[in-house]
Protein backbone atom coordinates (compact mmCIF):
# COMPACT_ATOMS: atom_id res chain seq x y z
CA UNK A 1 0.00 0.00 0.00
CA UNK A 2 1.19 3.54 -0.90
CA UNK A 3 0.42 6.02 1.44
CA UNK A 4 1.63 10.00 1.28
CA UNK A 5 2.01 12.46 3.42
CA UNK A 6 -1.69 15.68 3.13
CA UNK A 7 0.69 17.94 3.96
CA UNK A 8 3.08 17.62 0.93
CA UNK A 9 0.38 19.56 -1.23
CA UNK A 10 0.40 23.11 0.78
CA UNK A 11 4.18 22.59 1.63
CA UNK A 12 4.94 21.74 -2.25
CA UNK A 13 2.39 24.87 -3.48
CA UNK A 14 4.48 26.69 -1.14
CA UNK A 15 8.32 25.84 -2.56
CA UNK A 16 6.89 25.82 -5.73
CA UNK A 17 5.11 29.55 -5.61
CA UNK A 18 7.88 31.12 -3.90
CA UNK A 19 10.74 30.03 -6.57
CA UNK A 20 8.72 30.60 -9.61
CA UNK A 21 7.84 34.29 -7.85
CA UNK A 22 11.77 35.00 -7.25
CA UNK A 23 13.33 33.24 -10.13
CA UNK A 24 10.67 34.95 -12.68
CA UNK A 25 11.85 38.43 -10.61
CA UNK A 26 15.78 37.52 -10.74
CA UNK A 27 15.58 37.42 -14.58
CA UNK A 28 13.24 39.96 -15.69
CA UNK A 29 15.61 42.53 -13.36
CA UNK A 30 18.99 40.21 -14.99
CA UNK A 31 17.62 40.77 -18.96
CA UNK A 32 14.96 43.27 -19.16
CA UNK A 33 15.75 45.86 -15.79
CA UNK A 34 14.66 48.75 -17.87
CA UNK A 35 12.10 47.59 -19.97
CA UNK A 36 10.12 45.55 -16.92
CA UNK A 37 10.03 49.17 -14.86
CA UNK A 38 9.58 51.66 -17.55
CA UNK A 39 5.78 53.34 -17.04
CA UNK A 40 4.38 56.33 -18.49
CA UNK A 41 5.46 58.03 -16.11
CA UNK A 42 8.81 57.94 -17.62
CA UNK A 43 10.73 58.30 -14.22
CA UNK A 44 13.70 55.84 -12.80
CA UNK A 45 12.23 52.74 -11.20
CA UNK A 46 14.36 50.30 -8.92
CA UNK A 47 11.58 47.92 -8.37
CA UNK A 48 9.15 45.98 -11.15
CA UNK A 49 5.70 45.24 -10.24
CA UNK A 50 4.13 41.69 -10.50
CA UNK A 51 1.96 42.75 -13.73
CA UNK A 52 5.31 43.52 -15.98
CA UNK A 53 7.28 41.15 -14.16
CA UNK A 54 5.26 37.78 -15.36
CA UNK A 55 3.76 39.40 -18.50
CA UNK A 56 5.39 40.82 -20.86
CA UNK A 57 8.98 39.14 -21.84
CA UNK A 58 10.24 35.85 -22.42
CA UNK A 59 11.93 33.67 -20.47
CA UNK A 60 10.28 35.16 -17.67
CA UNK A 61 6.47 34.91 -19.11
CA UNK A 62 7.12 31.72 -19.35
CA UNK A 63 9.24 30.15 -16.47
CA UNK A 64 5.93 32.06 -13.86
CA UNK A 65 3.32 30.35 -15.82
CA UNK A 66 5.19 26.87 -16.31
CA UNK A 67 5.48 27.03 -12.35
CA UNK A 68 1.60 28.36 -11.36
CA UNK A 69 0.49 25.41 -13.73
CA UNK A 70 2.32 22.88 -11.72
CA UNK A 71 0.86 24.23 -8.53
CA UNK A 72 -2.97 24.32 -9.91
CA UNK A 73 -3.73 20.35 -9.13
CA UNK A 74 -1.65 21.18 -5.82
CA UNK A 75 -4.14 23.97 -4.85
CA UNK A 76 -7.13 22.84 -6.06
CA UNK A 77 -6.31 19.77 -3.95
CA UNK A 78 -5.48 21.84 -0.71
CA UNK A 79 -8.99 23.58 -1.12
CA UNK A 80 -10.90 20.06 -1.33
CA UNK A 81 -8.45 18.91 2.27
CA UNK A 82 -9.58 22.00 4.01
CA UNK A 83 -13.17 20.90 2.93
CA UNK A 84 -12.88 17.94 4.35
CA UNK A 85 -11.13 18.81 7.62
CA UNK A 86 -13.33 21.58 8.21
CA UNK A 87 -16.20 19.35 7.85
CA UNK A 88 -14.80 16.62 10.33
CA UNK A 89 -13.48 19.15 13.03
CA UNK A 90 -17.50 20.22 12.67
CA UNK A 91 -18.87 16.57 13.20
CA UNK A 92 -16.51 16.08 16.11
CA UNK A 93 -17.70 18.62 17.92
CA UNK A 94 -21.54 17.50 18.49
CA UNK A 95 -19.61 13.84 19.55
CA UNK A 96 -17.13 14.78 21.53
CA UNK A 97 -18.44 17.75 23.75
CA UNK A 98 -21.41 18.38 25.76
CA UNK A 99 -23.93 17.94 23.00
CA UNK A 100 -26.89 19.93 25.24
CA UNK A 101 -24.29 22.37 24.87
CA UNK A 102 -25.70 25.91 23.54
CA UNK A 103 -22.41 27.44 22.45
CA UNK A 104 -21.64 24.09 20.56
CA UNK A 105 -24.84 23.96 19.34
CA UNK A 106 -24.68 28.01 17.59
CA UNK A 107 -21.01 27.19 16.69
CA UNK A 108 -22.43 24.17 14.81
CA UNK A 109 -24.70 25.91 13.01
CA UNK A 110 -22.42 28.29 12.44
CA UNK A 111 -19.91 26.22 10.34
CA UNK A 112 -22.95 24.83 8.50
CA UNK A 113 -22.41 28.01 6.49
CA UNK A 114 -19.12 28.64 6.81
CA UNK A 115 -17.55 25.95 5.46
CA UNK A 116 -19.31 26.06 2.14
CA UNK A 117 -18.19 29.47 1.84
CA UNK A 118 -14.59 29.35 2.87
CA UNK A 119 -14.73 26.65 -0.08
CA UNK A 120 -16.41 28.92 -2.47
CA UNK A 121 -14.34 31.80 -1.81
CA UNK A 122 -11.40 29.80 -1.97
CA UNK A 123 -12.14 28.55 -5.40
CA UNK A 124 -12.94 31.71 -6.56
CA UNK A 125 -9.91 32.95 -5.85
CA UNK A 126 -7.86 29.99 -7.80
CA UNK A 127 -9.59 30.85 -10.90
CA UNK A 128 -9.22 34.47 -10.55
CA UNK A 129 -5.66 34.25 -9.99
CA UNK A 130 -5.38 32.37 -13.75
CA UNK A 131 -7.15 35.73 -14.98
CA UNK A 132 -4.02 37.83 -13.94
CA UNK A 133 -1.61 35.21 -14.10
CA UNK A 134 -2.32 33.77 -18.29
CA UNK A 135 -3.93 37.06 -19.47
CA UNK A 136 -1.15 39.76 -19.07
CA UNK A 137 -2.03 43.58 -18.57
CA UNK A 138 -0.12 43.80 -22.38
CA UNK A 139 -2.44 41.32 -23.66
CA UNK A 140 -6.05 42.79 -22.44
CA UNK A 141 -5.30 45.29 -19.21
CA UNK A 142 -8.83 45.65 -17.96
CA UNK A 143 -9.42 41.19 -17.79
CA UNK A 144 -5.95 41.30 -16.43
CA UNK A 145 -6.76 43.81 -13.60
CA UNK A 146 -10.14 42.32 -12.76
CA UNK A 147 -8.45 38.99 -12.77
CA UNK A 148 -6.25 40.51 -10.03
CA UNK A 149 -8.97 42.69 -7.76
CA UNK A 150 -10.89 39.36 -7.51
CA UNK A 151 -8.28 37.74 -6.65
CA UNK A 152 -7.23 39.97 -3.84
CA UNK A 153 -11.46 40.37 -2.89
CA UNK A 154 -11.57 37.20 -2.76
CA UNK A 155 -8.24 36.40 -0.67
CA UNK A 156 -9.85 38.46 2.17
CA UNK A 157 -13.23 36.89 2.23
CA UNK A 158 -11.34 33.19 2.26
CA UNK A 159 -9.18 34.33 5.00
CA UNK A 160 -11.85 35.77 7.30
CA UNK A 161 -13.94 32.80 6.91
CA UNK A 162 -10.82 30.49 7.04
CA UNK A 163 -9.43 31.46 10.46
CA UNK A 164 -13.56 31.93 12.28
CA UNK A 165 -13.65 27.90 10.88
CA UNK A 166 -10.02 27.59 12.24
CA UNK A 167 -11.18 29.25 16.10
CA UNK A 168 -14.87 27.27 15.78
CA UNK A 169 -13.44 23.87 15.14
CA UNK A 170 -9.96 23.70 16.82
CA UNK A 171 -9.12 26.58 19.11
CA UNK A 172 -12.53 28.02 21.02
CA UNK A 173 -13.65 24.40 22.74
CA UNK A 174 -9.83 23.04 23.19
CA UNK A 175 -9.63 21.76 26.71
CA UNK A 176 -7.66 25.02 29.21
CA UNK A 177 -8.74 27.59 26.47
CA UNK A 178 -12.50 28.35 27.86
CA UNK A 179 -11.17 31.60 29.53
CA UNK A 180 -8.60 32.59 26.73
CA UNK A 181 -9.34 35.64 24.99
CA UNK A 182 -8.79 36.05 21.35
CA UNK A 183 -5.90 38.50 21.73
CA UNK A 184 -3.94 36.24 24.81
CA UNK A 185 -4.31 33.66 21.98
CA UNK A 186 -2.70 35.52 18.82
CA UNK A 187 -0.44 37.05 21.72
CA UNK A 188 0.78 33.34 22.91
CA UNK A 189 4.00 32.07 22.06
CA UNK A 190 3.71 28.01 20.76
CA UNK A 191 5.82 25.48 19.60
CA UNK A 192 4.81 24.42 15.89
CA UNK A 193 5.59 21.16 16.56
CA UNK A 194 3.88 21.05 20.15
CA UNK A 195 0.83 23.06 19.69
CA UNK A 196 0.07 23.19 16.02
CA UNK A 197 -3.41 24.45 15.87
CA UNK A 198 -3.00 27.14 18.39
CA UNK A 199 0.46 28.15 16.15
CA UNK A 200 -1.03 27.57 12.84
CA UNK A 201 -4.24 29.38 13.74
CA UNK A 202 -2.26 32.51 15.12
CA UNK A 203 -0.42 32.74 12.27
CA UNK A 204 -2.85 32.32 10.18
CA UNK A 205 -4.74 35.79 11.39
CA UNK A 206 -1.18 37.61 11.36
CA UNK A 207 -1.32 37.20 8.00
CA UNK A 208 -4.08 37.40 7.21
CA UNK A 209 -4.21 40.94 8.68
CA UNK A 210 -0.85 41.92 7.34
CA UNK A 211 -2.45 41.45 4.26
CA UNK A 212 -5.72 43.40 4.38
CA UNK A 213 -2.89 46.27 5.59
CA UNK A 214 -0.39 45.47 3.03
CA UNK A 215 -3.52 46.32 0.29
CA UNK A 216 -4.62 49.49 1.82
CA UNK A 217 -1.38 50.78 2.27
CA UNK A 218 -0.48 50.05 -1.51
CA UNK A 219 -3.34 51.75 -2.22
CA UNK A 220 -2.13 55.47 -1.40
CA UNK A 221 1.42 54.67 -3.74
CA UNK A 222 -1.30 53.13 -6.92
CA UNK A 223 -2.41 56.47 -6.71
CA UNK A 224 0.36 58.50 -6.29
CA UNK A 225 1.70 56.93 -9.46
CA UNK A 226 -1.33 56.49 -11.82
CA UNK A 227 -2.41 60.05 -11.33
CA UNK A 228 0.38 61.94 -9.93
CA UNK A 229 3.36 60.47 -11.35
CA UNK A 230 5.12 61.22 -7.48
CA UNK A 231 9.09 60.18 -7.96
CA UNK A 232 9.74 55.96 -6.97
CA UNK A 233 5.87 55.55 -6.20
CA UNK A 234 5.90 53.10 -8.84
CA UNK A 235 8.07 51.02 -7.06
CA UNK A 236 6.59 51.40 -3.61
CA UNK A 237 3.63 50.20 -4.57
CA UNK A 238 5.18 47.13 -6.46
CA UNK A 239 7.26 46.34 -2.85
CA UNK A 240 3.39 46.17 -1.30
CA UNK A 241 1.87 43.97 -4.56
CA UNK A 242 5.61 41.75 -3.66
CA UNK A 243 4.87 41.18 0.18
CA UNK A 244 1.22 40.89 -0.61
CA UNK A 245 2.10 37.99 -2.98
CA UNK A 246 4.42 36.59 -0.98
CA UNK A 247 2.11 37.06 2.68
CA UNK A 248 -0.96 35.09 0.03
CA UNK A 249 1.54 31.71 -0.50
CA UNK A 250 2.63 31.49 3.15
CA UNK A 251 -0.75 31.79 4.13
CA UNK A 252 -1.35 28.64 1.96
CA UNK A 253 1.73 26.65 2.46
CA UNK A 254 0.34 26.97 6.61
CA UNK A 255 -2.04 24.95 5.70
CA UNK A 256 0.80 22.19 5.89
CA UNK A 257 -0.01 22.07 9.98
CA UNK A 258 -3.91 21.14 9.36
CA UNK A 259 -3.20 18.42 7.84
CA UNK A 260 -0.68 16.33 10.45
CA UNK A 261 -2.03 13.31 10.97
CA UNK A 262 -3.71 13.49 7.08
CA UNK A 263 -2.73 10.59 4.00
CA UNK A 264 -3.30 9.28 0.69
CA UNK A 265 -3.46 6.05 0.36
CA UNK A 266 -3.29 3.36 -2.75
CA UNK A 267 -3.80 0.40 -2.46
CA UNK A 268 -5.06 -2.70 -4.56
CA UNK A 269 -7.95 -4.83 -3.26
CA UNK A 270 -7.43 -8.19 -3.75
CA UNK A 271 -9.49 -10.52 -6.09
CA UNK A 272 -11.73 -13.17 -3.87
CA UNK A 273 -11.03 -16.90 -5.58
CA UNK A 274 -13.88 -18.94 -6.02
Amino acid sequence: MFKLKASLLPLSYGIIATGSFLLTLFLACYLHFERVTKNHCKMYEFLPSISSTIGDFSPEMNVYRYGMALTSGLRLGTIYLNHYVATEEKNNLLSNYRKSSMAVLEATKRLNYLIPLSTIFDTIRVFSAGGWIYISSSEHLFSHQVGFVSYVIFSFLYMYTHCVVLYLTKIKFRPGQDNSSLTSIILGSYSPSTQKDLFSFKWKVILGVTHFLLFIGSLKYFVDHTFYCVYLSYSKYSIFEWLLAITNIFYDTLTFLDFDGLFFTLHKEKKQSF
